[in-house]
């Protein structure tokens, strides 16, 4: 493993020495007798490793050196050696960030592996900081568009929880809203972002095998258990752990999740000796947990122990030009995937975007651009190109205001019974009143309301907190 090397050390045949024996292996070695001439050295070379004596003349000592040295580059590693004479500033040198003392007389077999320690520290930190770095290009917070409303609300709020160490979250909202990405921007952002981010997929795995991997096993655990496994909460460990579709896991996992966050240990499978772990847990879910608590299929202990930091992404169908924006970005990814120049959405295919439904959400409108991107010939992606499904929302031109509240549950050919002036109205003030109506009509209980007017229960707690519906209702009886 070649690299450049920095000797500091007043005695030259201690430099001559070490200089014969990493050149042997193919290190570069530059030389300095003291603190001086070893700074500037370093800043003109900036070398892989430095090996610097405590006991220089001059100036600067060796601890000097050190602490300058990490004024530069604070990772960069730094081997000490010192005779008998000084051996506090030996240690000093080692609070100060030296990775390693070696005393005098030098065994040069022990410096190489040392050297050689240091610099693969020093590398792989390197490429640390790089994959981080490129995460954070890819998933951080300054990745994700989201201009309207309850995705700015939804950004801001995990922008405060990524501040709190290891603090629990649970992210809800329908399938391909984007609860990954959140999940990763919060790890991102999180003071543990060059730790672990280890994700589990509840709904994809069998009960015993989710077990075996969440947990771990010591060898003859179990018939084909030939040798230990780490556990993937032990894996995580002061990084994040991110359990999607948490509403998937078994009733009897379930209760060892909620140990296992009570008590920030667990113990492997055929083991006895508990492991601790610290990690932040995030979960996500589609599914509504109100109601698979009430059907006893999901632990109301366990939920409130992950309803710490709860963020609601809302669908697609209700971010507005959020869809073109993110649609622009995945031509762009697409082009570039595909050695494509597709130049951007024709008008009409922006029509198209903004009117579907989006029922799958961003995965559904991802879908859609990359199929776009591979057959689209001309220089801006048409409707046609598209292909989607259609599920066409209402138009957004003037909505009906007010709204007649007849007989709400009765449907007939015309549909509901609706006034409309002749200067139009605020479609959220329709909105409102028919969430009234709903929320009434059910003796305001939201999962009968969120049934009523087919959407989500999740969906429509993020709409009753907006308007204040629940609370006016609520005072109301």
């Amino acid at each position: 493993m070649p690299g450049t090397i920095l000797v500091v050390d007043d005695d030259a045949n201690i430099r001559q020495l070490i200089r014969l024996a990493l050149e042997e292996r193919d290190y570069e070695v530059i030389e300095a007798d003291n603190g001086e001439t070893a700074l500037q050295q370093f800043t003109g070379v900036l070398p892989d490793l430095s090996i610097i004596d405590v006991g220089l003349p001059g100036k600067f000592d060796g601890v000097d050196v050190l602490r300058l040295v990490h004024d530069v580059q604070p990772k960069h590693p730094v081997l000490i050696i010192s005779g008998q004479a000084s051996p506090e500033k030996a240690v000093e040198a080692m609070k100060q960030g030296a990775f390693d003392y070696l005393g005098k007389p030098l065994n040069m077999e022990k410096l190489a592996l040392l050297i050689e320690r240091g610099l693969n520290t020093a590398r792989k930190d390197t490429e640390l900081e790089r994959v981080t770095e490129t995460n954070k290009a890819t998933f951080g917070f300054d990745r994700l568009i989201g201009g309207c409303m309850p995705m700015q609300e939804v950004i801001n709020t995990a922008r405060k929880v990524a501040t709190v160490p290891f603090a629990t979250v649970l992210l809800t909202g329908d399938s391909g809203t984007g609860k990954e990405l959140i999940a990763h921007a919060i790890h991102l952002a999180s003071a543990n972002a060059k730790e672990p981010f280890v994700e589990v997929n509840c709904a994809a795995m069998p009960e015993n095998l989710l077990e075996a991997e969440l947990f771990g096993y010591e060898k003859g655990a179990f018939t084909d258990a030939k040798q230990r496994k780490r556990g993937l909460f032990e894996v995580a460990s002061s990084g994040t752990f991110f359990l999607d579709e948490i509403a998937d896991m078994a009733p009897n996992l379930q209760v060892k999740l909620l140990k296992v966050i009570e008590e920030r240990s667990f113990r492997r499978l055929g083991g006895t000796s508990p492991i601790s772990v610290q990690f932040r847990l995030i979960a996500a879910t589609n599914a509504d947990l109100a109601e698979r608590i009430a059907t006893g299929a999901f632990r109301r202990d366990l939920y409130y122990r992950l309803n710490v930091f709860t963020i609601h992404l809302p669908p697609l169908r209700e971010r507005g030009r959020d869809v073109i924006e993110i649609a622009e970005h995945f031509v762009r990814h697409f082009n570039k995937e595909f050695g494509k120049n597709i130049m951007g959405l024709s008008p009409d295919a922006q029509q198209v975007l903004l009117s579907h439904d989006w029922p799958g959400n961003i995965r559904e409108l991802r879908n859609a651009i990359e199929r776009a991107v591979l057959i689209g010939s001309t220089g801006e992606i048409r409707s046609q190109d598209l292909a989607i499904k259609m599920r066409f929302r209402p138009a957004a031109t003037p909505q009906p205001a007010p709204i007649v509240e007849q007989q709400p549950v009765t449907q007939s050919a015309e549909g509901l019974q609706i006034k409309i002036p002749q200067q139009g109205v605020n479609f959220e003030d329709v909105e409102q009143q028919l969430i009234r109506i709903a929320m009434r009509h059910c003796n305001n209980n939201a999962s009968a309301a969120a049934r009523f007017l087919r959407m989500t229960r999740e969906t429509l707690r993020y709409r009753l907190k907006k308007f204040g519906i629940r609370e006016e209702v609520e005072k109301s009886e």
